[in-house]
């Protein structure tokens, strides 16, 4: 089990300064794409457009899916005493960590109007956005002189997907059917726009 193994080798049981680390790689989650997405709305509107269709088409087919097949992740599995213990990271986390914030920000708290759904694993979105961001930049440069930076593209999907299977969020094959989801929006919003003829 990936997460068990990760967590055996990194996790001490409190967090160092690696983990505070990997924890803020799983926010870009919220932030690369809205990135990418403002640079393709100044620089190349057509393209913003299927990119934004790309990511809604993803993330609807994930929303489908967490509602016909909900999936624990790791950390709920071991709660449940499926696996072997492992921790939720980042910790504290729910009550302590809602604790720890000025009161303020846990007042504004977004799980106060939208619930949380734990039961989300399958597919990762986390990596499945990732993903979609890595392949659709990689499919735009691809032939032209910048395509020598796909390799180092690939090292924030990768990351991404270590940082979500070690804070125990998800199994190895949630993020490999996130990735598949991704090439299946990508491609498929692809297809449909050239069918329609609209500019990209």
């Amino acid at each position: 089990m990936p997460s068990v193994i990760l967590q055996h080798w990194l996790w001490s049981g409190s967090a160092r300064w690696y983990d505070h680390g990997i924890v803020e790689v799983t926010k870009l989650h919220f932030i690369v794409p809205p990135l990418l997405a403002f640079v393709l709305w100044m620089k190349r509107r057509a393209l913003f457009y299927r990119f934004a269709a790309s990511m809604l088409v993803l993330s609807y087919a994930g929303a489908i899916t967490f509602l016909i097949f909900p999936s624990a992740p790791p950390w709920a599995a071991a709660q449940s005493g499926m696996i072997d213990p492992i921790s939720k990271l980042p910790i504290p986390h729910g009550a302590a960590a809602a604790s720890s914030l000025p009161s303020t920000m846990s007042s504004f708290s977004i799980t106060r109007v939208v619930a949380k759904n734990p039961y989300a694993a399958v597919p990762s979105l986390h990596g499945g956005y990732a993903f979609l961001v890595f392949l659709f930049v990689a499919m735009l440069i691809w032939k032209t002189r910048w395509r020598w930076l796909i390799p180092v593209l690939a090292i924030y999907p990768a990351v991404q997907c270590f940082a979500v299977v070690y804070t125990a969020n998800h199994y190895v094959v949630d993020l490999l059917i996130g990735f598949v989801y991704a090439t299946a929006s990508i491609f498929g919003v692809r297809w449909f726009w050239r069918r329609r003829g609209w500019p990209e």
